[in-house]
């Protein structure tokens, strides 16, 4: 593994240009939970799923993304007009190799929506691309005004950003967090027992802490502050658990 302080190298144009050359009929896919998408099972799964696992030949590049490469033009993109792909119940994203990748190479995902219900007199490719804009990038449509037989819904291409598995995650965990303290607000009542005992941070064998009793009422202090009381006498105020102040 080469380093920041070690001796450059120097790549020939002709290692180069083989190298374009045998990647250029590939796609680079990325699972988006690596934890339940093994990367193996994702490479040989996919290619018979697609019907071509005698011409494609398919390969881990690292902890993160695989690479199929094809024999032909035509069956790369037949895999890519299919978009997207889905294993183990979970999106991959794919795009198609480059030799200078740009920053934003794989973060996307692009989905076919049905758009329904739009009023006709609003019908459209401009009303189709405004609404597409709000949920991503317009990409396509199938829609035409002057070709298109039918308007019960219209079909539409939109890039969206590509999840990340850690982010997903956070997420959930934070959403269990809001549903939990949301429950045990609304079951939340004026007693002593309105809240469950602690969770100890200890094992479970180990028995929470026990409650600490509530004070007994101190009657000084009640008759110092007797004059603050709205009514009669401090001989009524004994009688009272808690004074109204």
């Amino acid at each position: 593994m080469l380093g920041l302080d070690d001796p450059e190298t120097f790549i020939s144009y002709y290692a180069y240009a083989e190298a374009v050359t045998r990647n250029r009929l590939s796609l680079i896919a990325r699972p988006l939970n690596p934890r339940v998408q093994n990367l193996q099972t994702v490479v040989s799964s996919l290619s018979r799923s697609w019907g071509l696992a005698t011409r494609v030949h398919g390969r881990v590049l690292d902890a993160t993304y695989v690479q199929f490469l094809f024999q032909s033009e035509i069956d790369l993109l037949s895999i890519q007009r299919r978009e997207p792909w889905v294993f183990n119940n979970w999106f991959v994203a794919m795009q198609r190799w480059e030799d200078i990748p740009d920053i934003d190479f794989l973060t996307t995902i692009d989905l076919w929506v049905q758009f329904r219900g739009i009023p006709l007199p609003y019908v459209s490719n401009m009303t189709v691309r405004l609404i597409a804009e709000v949920l991503g990038e317009f990409v396509e449509t199938k829609f035409n005004e002057t070709t298109s037989t039918q308007l019960s819904f219209i079909r539409v291409r939109i890039r969206v950003n590509a999840p990340e598995s850690e982010r997903i995650g956070h997420f959930r965990d934070g959403l269990n967090d809001e549903f939990h303290r949301s429950d045990m607000n609304s079951q939340s009542q004026n007693s002593d027992l309105s809240f469950p005992a602690p969770i100890s941070q200890y094992p479970r064998a180990v028995t929470p802490p026990p409650r600490v009793n509530r004070p007994s009422l101190n009657t000084g202090e009640l008759e110092a502050a007797c004059p603050h009381f709205q009514s009669s006498s401090f001989q009524n105020v004994r009688h009272l658990d808690r004074p109204i102040p």
